[in-house]
């Protein structure tokens, strides 16, 4: 044994999977450590989606991988138009983790992205110091856009250059030096918890439902029916034949149904509202 480290070659199967379960123990009481900093980037995100901004993943090796992820997740979820979410990994999603030293990605990146002043950038890096998420953040600040920092290291130049840096300090890793496991997982906690809170902010949640998820199939439809049945109080039936009638649209259907508005109106009245409850909270 290595400085009190396990000797994980050595031990049987289930020791070893007992020790990395009991790493990720660690994960979700040292997000919750960051929460000031989580509350700070969700209105931040929030603030500037609103006023006609992106929102830009950047990351190399797991933390670029963990970053274009969660950016693919958002625009169907959520109702985002994916040309809001956008996502750059060091090298592309194939990329193996010698592409995380190569600046002169970093600079065909951005000159893709065309970050401006109106951006949310999260950076995304274990050790906070990686030299093409820094080269891009660094250069996103330049163009006046806030930076979002995603770490693992509190005192990184990557988090003091951040607007706000949310650092989680998870400590060693069960399997030495690496980043896939606790720490990737405490990356993983941070963004989803950060994106959805600034998505609830947006208005793109009613209650704990998903508003505007994207009906691309039939799971998917037949989760918008439900929700639209669930907000209405009405029959799946009924909600389904509103989502027909509005061409899709659940916060409108919600409207048709709840309100007895025509389909037409009831679109026009969604999309004049930042939330849905905004929308029934006028008509009342």
């Amino acid at each position: 044994m290595v400085s009190g480290r396990p000797e994980l070659d050595l031990l049987p199967t289930a020791e070893v999977i007992g020790l990395l379960l009991d790493g990720e123990d660690r994960v979700v009481p040292a997000v919750r450590a960051q929460l000031p900093a989580l509350v700070a980037g969700a209105e931040l995100i929030a603030r500037r989606l609103g006023d006609g901004g992106r929102l830009v993943f950047v990351g190399a090796g797991t933390s670029g991988r963990l970053a274009l992820g969660e950016a693919a997740e958002l625009p169907g979820t959520f109702g985002l138009d994916p040309a809001v979410v956008r996502a750059r990994m060091a090298g592309g999603a194939a990329s193996t983790d010698c592409a995380e030293d190569d600046v002169s990605l970093a600079e065909q990146d951005l000159a893709d992205l065309a970050i401006t002043a109106r951006d949310t950038v999260i950076a995304v890096a274990a050790s906070g110091r990686t030299p093409y998420t820094l080269a891009v953040a660094s250069a996103a600040r330049t163009a006046g856009a806030a930076v979002v920092a995603v770490v693992n290291a509190a005192r990184s130049p990557l988090a003091e250059l951040a607007d706000i840096a949310i650092a989680v300090d998870v400590g060693p890793e069960v399997l030495h030096g690496s980043t896939r496991l606790s720490a990737g997982s405490a990356q993983k906690v941070a963004m989803d918890a950060l994106t959805t809170a600034a998505m609830v902010r947006l208005g793109r949640v009613h209650g704990d439902l998903m508003i505007d998820v994207v009906a691309a199939n039939a799971k998917l439809r037949a989760r918008s029916a439900g929700i639209v049945a669930e907000i209405a109080g009405c029959s799946a039936e009924d909600a389904t034949r509103a989502l027909a009638d509005c061409a899709g649209n659940a916060r409108a259907a919600v409207l048709h149904l709840m309100l007895g508005l025509p389909a037409s109106e009831a679109v026009a009245q969604a999309a004049q509202h930042r939330s849905l409850r905004d929308a029934l909270t006028a008509r009342a």
